[in-house]
């Protein structure tokens, strides 16, 4: 998403990073270590982020004992930067450009519900290769973190399944050939 792109280019990459460890896992709570950890940025320098964050309301603290956890609040503010941090649609954009010339894809569809860290994906076709498919589901998954659950079906197959139910539910096609 170019949007992302600029606010890296504008603004403090740490910032942006720790920013990224909330929106990719939505409501999860995170401890001060593994939000340094996952974005990358030292503990000092982590700490003093989500101070300021804590300031703009932008993340909230939850004390267990004496452990502080910190979390994304549902607020306009938290509502507005997940927009621009929405990486999902990217990644599954990303993923269809590739996989459409693998060989024999025909048609990609999204299925199912979307979700932050993993998507499952039907690729219609013939003589798909599965070793193509695998090495990039792999490679979205070590540079993105996000899992994508690959199936290839023929035009016949998928049909068939979905005549019997199988494939009923939210469907987007990503890409189709012409």
């Amino acid at each position: 998403m170019e949007e992302l792109k600029i606010l890296e280019d504008l603004f403090d990459i740490k910032i942006i990073s720790i920013l990224k460890v909330f929106f990719r896992n939505g409501s999860k709570e995170h401890y001060l270590q593994e939000i340094s950890e996952k974005s990358k940025v030292s503990m000092a320098s982590c700490s003093r982020i989500l101070s300021k964050l804590l300031k703009l309301e932008i993340v909230e603290i939850k004390m267990v004992s004496r452990f502080k956890l910190y979390k994304l609040p549902d607020n306009s503010k938290t509502k507005f930067l997940s927009k621009l941090f929405k990486e999902d649609l990217k990644i599954m954009q990303k993923f269809a450009g590739i996989a459409s010339k693998i060989e024999g894809v025909k048609t990609i569809i999204l299925h199912g519900k979307e979700q932050k860290d993993r998507a499952n994906v039907l690729l219609i076709g013939e003589n798909i290769n599965p070793g193509d498919v695998k090495a990039l589901c792999a490679k979205i998954k070590e540079e993105e973190k996000f899992s994508i659950s690959p199936l290839a079906l023929t035009a016949e197959q998928y049909a068939q399944m979905s005549q019997m139910g199988l494939y009923s539910g939210t469907k987007k096609i990503l890409w189709e050939a012409k």
